[in-house]
């Protein structure tokens, strides 16, 4: 679940046993930031088995949420506060006329499917393009770098090292998500490392990947080709051989998608410093 930066963040849960909604007389809620400091403590409001919380917008990071139902159960979920998206729900409903029936495609549809193809697209390239900021612990090797393992890096946000919170002053870190110190790092002393990352603005071919990609997973049922097939026969005649995703370089199966986040990939990156692809 992702919300975006300068917003009111609400969140809604359902307590459940399975697939049955469990009855509960009052539930609490308790959110804490990457580092564990409680950022919101209140009582969940409910409309039949669904409750809710109502936060004031926060920072960017990724947050965990407590649910708290007295002692029936406790549930533990989590969000993220970013600073975009791949695209707007308007740009969404335009982009083709199925989408734009909001009776068929919910708003929280839509919403859950954006989320399913950044995520997808950010896996496939190591990239995410949209601003994030993440917190990451890394180990010292005894130089004075650290590698945070992700790439279009634009800022540092705060270092706990061994002792403590870590001045920042003549620190520096690259785009390619190496962390410079003014001094060389202790071999095997462990750093806490909150950054920010990601493109500063979507990319328009990305953003039109991304809405291919959208209607292709919300509309699947439309094609009438069965999931594991790799080629079929048209009616009116001809062999086709479809591009299915986990072969021949296929990442989704839409051509067009898969050649724009190729573009995307780091490719020689990974082919030198042997970081899994």
């Amino acid at each position: 679940m992702r919300f975006l930066t300068g917003r009111g963040v609400t969140l809604t849960h359902t307590f459940l046993d399975d697939e049955s909604p469990l009855t509960v007389p009052a539930v609490s809620v308790t959110v804490r930031d990457a580092q564990g400091q409680t950022v919101y403590t209140g009582a969940a409001t409910s409309s039949g088995d669904e409750w809710s919380a109502m936060l004031p917008a926060q920072p960017e990071g990724v947050y965990t949420a407590e649910w708290q139902a007295g002692q029936v159960a406790t549930d533990t979920t989590a969000f993220e506060v970013v600073g975009g998206f791949l695209f707007t729900l308007p740009e969404a409903r335009r982009s083709d006329m199925d989408l734009a029936d909001t009776a068929r495609f919910s708003t929280a549809e839509l919403k859950h499917y954006r989320n399913v193809v950044t995520e997808e697209f950010e896996t496939i390239t190591a990239r995410s393009f949209v601003p994030r900021t993440a917190r990451v612990e890394v180990e010292a090797d005894g130089s004075p770098s650290l590698y945070l393992g992700h790439f279009d890096v634009s800022a540092l946000k705060g270092i706990d090292g061994p002792s403590g919170p870590v001045d920042l002053a003549g620190w520096s870190v690259t785009s390619a998500g190496f962390v410079k110190a003014p001094f060389e790092l202790r071999d095997g002393d462990r750093y806490r490392v909150a950054f920010r990352y990601g493109f500063a603005l979507v990319p328009e071919d990305v953003k039109r990947a991304a809405l291919l990609r959208l209607r292709s997973v919300l509309t699947a049922e439309r094609s009438g080709i069965p999931d594991r097939a790799t080629a079929f026969v048209a009616a009116e005649g001809g062999n086709f051989t479809l591009a299915t995703p986990g072969r021949n370089g296929y990442e989704t199966g839409i051509p067009e998608v898969d050649a724009t986040l190729k573009r995307y990939k780091y490719g020689i990156f990974y082919d030198v410093f042997g970081v899994a692809r």
